[in-house]
């Protein structure tokens, strides 16, 4: 009979590190689910996921059980997440992949050169709106994009989103209503 996570846990805590590796193990393909939809790349998301081993392993002893381990862990990568979010506000910027015609010298800059190949047609328009939905979840306020990733993608209770999240139950159904409105609002082109 496999250990329940609480039991892993109370093993980590008192130092056994292959308990501590156990439940990672168990909880990090749903955790990189979520720091994936959360994150702009996969190399983003990795670094969530392992800050959010980190945070973790350093925090064992905090944690009181009264929680789940999946809604404690949960609610680290989300911090986490956030974090590398605020701090990677001010550094990111736009790029257009369309020509740039107005060098001084003339020539393309090198965004005109990259415009031209990454335009590859789509094959079929079901990836596209996947695609298009991924971006506009991303494009959300973060209170937002993470109630609607762990509603939507992750399939967690009200109750589950507002234990992880530390938050109220009401709002999370307030996040959630106003963050399906503005996906609405945003992909009307879409039936």
């Amino acid at each position: 009979m496999e250990p329940s996570d609480l039991e892993l846990w109370q093993s980590a805590a008192k130092g056994d590190h292959r308990s501590f590796h156990a439940l990672i193990d168990r909880h990090s393909p749903q955790l990189f689910r979520v720091a994936l939809s959360l994150a702009a790349s996969r190399s983003d998301a990795e670094d969530v996921c392992q800050e959010t081993f980190v945070a973790a392993f350093k925090s064992l002893n905090s944690f009181d059980g009264r929680a789940s381990v999946k809604t404690w862990l949960t609610r680290i990568l989300m911090n986490r997440a956030a974090k590398i979010w605020n701090k990677q506000r001010n550094d990111r910027k736009t790029l257009s992949l369309h020509r740039d015609s107005d060098a001084e010298d003339g020539r393309e800059s090198s965004r005109g050169f990259w415009a031209g190949s990454l335009s590859v047609p789509s094959t079929t328009s079901a990836v596209d709106q996947r695609l298009d939905l991924l971006e506009v979840i991303r494009s959300l306020a973060p209170e937002f994009r993470e109630t609607v990733v762990l509603r939507e993608i992750e399939g967690l209770s009200y109750q589950e989103i507002a234990d992880t999240l530390g938050v109220p139950r009401g709002t999370v159904e307030s996040r959630l209503f106003r963050a399906r409105a503005e996906l609405r609002k945003r992909l009307t082109g879409y039936s």
